[in-house]
């Protein structure tokens, strides 16, 4: 599971794409998703520092295999000191009907079936 992954940082178009993962660990990745793991990703979709090009490249790579969780910034926690950026922290509203609520279950869903 990937949750706002924020580095490194985006200051080149080759980094906004990066996971920073080596080649050989992102071939090991694609075997696994291709023996039935998934991956899953947690943004908001106006956070420059996980920038959109990061789950761009996941899709890419990943195929149905990557399952994206990409919110309006709108959803996040207004008392958050930063910009959205922190899905399942400190821009977390846990609260019913919320959708970074909404996005932790689905985190927890997504743990508790591999976990079993």
């Amino acid at each position: 599971m990937l949750s706002q992954p924020g580095l490194p940082l985006g200051f080149t178009a080759r980094q906004r794409c990066s996971i920073d993962v080596s080649p050989a660990d992102l071939d090991r990745i694609k075997q696994r998703c291709a023996d039935g793991l998934s991956v899953m990703g947690l943004r908001f979709r106006g956070d420059k520092r996980s920038p959109a090009e990061r789950f761009t490249f996941l899709r890419e790579q990943l195929g149905d295999a990557f399952t994206a969780i990409e919110l309006d910034d709108s959803a996040a926690n207004p008392e958050g000191v930063l910009s959205p950026h922190s899905v399942l922290t400190e821009h977390l509203i846990d609260e019913p009907g919320q959708p970074t609520q909404a996005a932790l279950h689905q985190v927890l869903d997504f743990l508790r079936t591999r976990l079993e």
